[in-house]
This record gives structure tokens, C-alpha cells and sequence, in this order.
């Protein structure tokens, strides 16, 4: 009888998880981040996955909860919807309207191949999203400037990044495991996705199944890795089973500060 309670609540839970968003929270010190940019806030969100198991409804919720934020830049991860070039449309109406102080940018993931690249990016340009994969653009702020570029799937695209080393630079690239690919030019801070947080994992710890070649190294979270700082979100939606056990699906807020930090 106990056994049977907690394979219900289990069960029960994992289909519940994936609505029960989460906003992650970092601050990142650095001594390269200009005065200027000390406090300003980033969005990061990637894997929304509008399809069969994320509703229309709930991008324009996401939508809102981001715009909430205030914040000075909104960044993408990549992968906007998920089983079928259908989705690909509506998934930027939901989003159009979302925006930054700075602007909203974003990369395309593994599923944005498969499901419609070109629409995609005609996404984009309707929903005012500037399309960074494989490009560096420069964010002033009075005199300072920092630099956010972004690259193509690591799967799927090409990769195409150079770090300006007097800069501060921050790059978005869907997969992490593009950061073990980087040796020369290495940017300060690192955003990716795709990984999901394992979507299933034991109790946080550990996934049996995450898409990277490196197990679960790039996993989920804030991670120093050969001089690069990563935070890899779990993202927002799912894919086949539509279900999670911790592993919450995110915002990611960053906060930047310029010096060394505690």
C-alpha cells in the first residue's frame, strides 16, 4: 500500500515539475566588466520546446515573466520548439513583444535545424530578435562597452568565435560542449542550454541520459571550466517524455559586477 502512495506521487510529481518554473539567480564578478555595466541584468533563457507538451499560452506567459525583469539584455539558447515546423510561427508571435533595454538576442539550437532553420530566422526578424550566431555585438554603456556574441549549433551549425581579450565578452552557444572545443579565444562567460538539467535526474545529483559527450560535466548549473566561466540552464520546456524530477525548468537572471567579487 505504501509503495503503491509513493509510485502515485512520483508519478504525479514528474508530470508536475515541468510547470513549475523556476528564476535562478547569479552574480558574476569580474574584474574586466566596466564600472558602467556593475548591476546590469541579463535574462537567459533557452529550450522553450512550444509543441504538443508547451502551449502557446505558456510562451506568452513566458514572455511576460521575462519582461517583468526589466532587464537590460535578453539572450536566447536556441531550440524553440519541438516536434514539427508548425510550431516554428507561432512560437514568435508568442515571444514578439518580449524585450531588453539593450535588446534581445539569440543562437538556434538542434531542433531549430531539424525543424526549420530559415523560419527560425524569419521568426527572429518578426518578433525582434537580432540573430547572433556566429556574430559579436557591441553593448555601450556611457564610455564601456562589453562584447556578446553568439555561435551555431554544435551539432547542427557551424561555430565561427574570436575574443577581443581587452573586452568582456559573453557568449551564448546552445550546446555547452562547445566550451571544450575553445582554446585560444575563450570568452568570460559562457550561456548554454540544451542539456535540459538531465530533464530526469537523482535528486538533482546526477542524469542517467544527458545529450553531451561529456556525460554529466555540462549538465546544469555554474561551472569553471579551463578559464571559461558556463552556466548551463535546464531550460523551460521538454521533450519526449514531457516530464522532469529535479530538474525545474528556469529563467536565468545574471547579474554583472565589476570587480573581483567574495
Amino acid at each position: 500500500m505504501i509503495m503503491s502512495m509513493v509510485v502515485i506521487m512520483l508519478s504525479a510529481y514528474v508530470l508536475i515539475e515541468p510547470y513549475w518554473l523556476v528564476n535562478t539567480e547569479y552574480d558574476i564578478y569580474d574584474s574586466q566588466i566596466p564600472e558602467e555595466f556593475d548591476g546590469y541584468k541579463i535574462v537567459f533563457v533557452s529550450d522553450i520546446h512550444h509543441g504538443p507538451f508547451f502551449s502557446y499560452e505558456r510562451v506568452e506567459n513566458l514572455r511576460d515573466k521575462i519582461n517583468a525583469f526589466d532587464a537590460d539584455l535578453v539572450l536566447l539558447g536556441g531550440d524553440y520548439v519541438h516536434r514539427g515546423p508548425l510550431y516554428v510561427p507561432a512560437v514568435f508571435v508568442g515571444l514578439t513583444g518580449i524585450s531588453g533595454k539593450y535588446g534581445v538576442f539569440g543562437v538556434l539550437g538542434n531542433h531549430d535545424h531539424w525543424d526549420g532553420e530559415q523560419a527560425t530566422r524569419d521568426g527572429f526578424v518578426r518578433a525582434g530578435i537580432t540573430d547572433i550566431e556566429n556574430r559579436r555585438v557591441v553593448i555601450e554603456k556611457g564610455d564601456a562597452l562589453i562584447h556578446v556574441s553568439g555561435v551555431g549549433d554544435f551539432d547542427e551549425g557551424t561555430q565561427e568565435y574570436q575574443r577581443d581579450e581587452d573586452v568582456y565578452s559573453i557568449l551564448v552557444s546552445h550546446n555547452p560542449d562547445y566550451a571544450a572545443k575553445l582554446s585560444d579565444d575563450k570568452p568570460n562567460l559562457m550561456l548554454s542550454g540544451h542539456t535540459h538539467g538531465g530533464q530526469i535526474t537523482f535528486f538533482g545529483l546526477w542524469a542517467p541520459i544527458v545529450p553531451s559527450k561529456y556525460g554529466n560535466k555540462f549538465r546544469y548549473g555554474e561551472i569553471d571550466y579551463n578559464d571559461i566561466k558556463m552556466i548551463v540552464t535546464s531550460g523551460v520546456g521538454t521533450i519526449t517524455p514531457p516530464v522532469r524530477f529535479f530538474a525545474r525548468p528556469e529563467i536565468i537572471v545574471v547579474t554583472l559586477h565589476s570587480g573581483e567579487g567574495q
